[in-house]
């Protein structure tokens, strides 16, 4: 049996695939989703000492600033959890963000944005760009620069970072970059890899329907742009991109595709797919040496951004 697999079973045993059809408590499922990301964290990872931390909000959106350096005009990462619209916060990517901060030496502010079905489409990606234009007024007194962002996030994060990077555009907010592990790009969730990677790699295909219902219960809204940009009709002008996508990844498809898009649009985007690697490898660096390489490639990606 491979190390992959093993990883899988292991994990898949701490964290085991949500039972849609037993979800009658959605405080209750949060709950024990979240106790999993911090066991997993505890397994798979170590928390990175980071100088300064400050909880605060962007404009009533909950934010966590990660400051190692104490320097000014720092470049600022604003940073999207993943958790299919529904699951987790500031929390459950704590260890993430740290790892970001220290490694590449920049700022960090990690979006608590608001979650559905309580809240649902375009709430997400409202606070998603609120979030963009606090830090853009108010990150400078903290010590970072506001022309020098960075956008990323893993998974739904993923999805907000290629929506805010288009969004940006077209309001002419500059951005350095934009980050997107394993992004979810298109709403028709019918890409090879999801049923190819569906089942077995704790991201379940049945999951992936069941959150995009909560966040989208309007079958119309679930490919429109602000939210499947891989229908937008200009993706020229972006902001320089890295895409990050999984072997084992129902959402392989999505980054791959979302690349080529971009690529032809005449973006400067690069692509890179990690073997062996299933969907939530990015929180769990100490899996393998393949995911940890992961925050290397990135760091590697930014210091080639001016």
């Amino acid at each position: 049996m491979s190390w992959k697999v093993n990883m899988v079973l292991l994990y898949g045993k701490i964290r085991k695939p949500i039972d849609i059809k037993n979800v009658a408590d959605l405080h209750a499922l949060r709950k024990k989703s979240d106790k999993a990301a911090r066991v997993g964290s505890l397994l798979f990872d170590k928390k990175i000492p980071v100088s300064k931390i400050t909880d605060t909000h962007a404009d009533g959106v909950p934010v966590r600033i990660y400051d190692n350096t104490g320097e000014k005009n720092q470049r600022v990462i604003i940073y999207y959890h993943g958790g299919g619209f529904v699951l987790y916060g500031i929390y459950s990517h704590d260890y993430v963000c740290r790892r970001l901060c220290a490694m590449n030496n920049c700022m960090v502010v990690s979006v608590d944005y608001r979650l559905a079905p309580e809240h649902t489409f375009p709430a997400a990606h409202e606070d998603a760009f609120t979030a963009i234009k606090w830090v853009r007024n108010n990150i400078s007194s903290y010590g970072g620069n506001p022309d020098n962002l960075v956008v990323a996030g893993d998974s739904a994060g993923g999805n907000l970072s290629a929506c805010m990077a288009v969004r940006c555009k077209r309001e002419n907010i500059p951005l350095k970059a934009q980050v997107l592990v394993y992004p979810w790009i298109d709403g028709k969730l019918n890409n090879p890899s999801i049923e190819r990677n569906g089942t077995g790699y704790l991201l379940e295909r049945e999951v992936m329907f069941w959150f995009q219902n909560q966040y989208t219960p309007r079958k119309e809204d679930h490919c429109v742009p602000e939210i499947s940009p891989c229908y937008e009709k200009d993706l020229s002008g972006l902001a320089p991109a890295f895409i990050l996508t999984a072997e084992y990844d129902p959402l392989l498809d999505d980054g791959w595709k979302y690349y080529n898009q971009l690529n032809e649009a005449g973006n400067v985007v690069h692509y890179k797919e990690y073997p062996g690697m299933f969907h939530s490898f990015f929180s769990l660096p100490g899996v393998h040496e393949v995911a940890m390489s992961a925050y290397h490639d990135i760091h590697g990606f930014l210091q080639q951004i001016d």
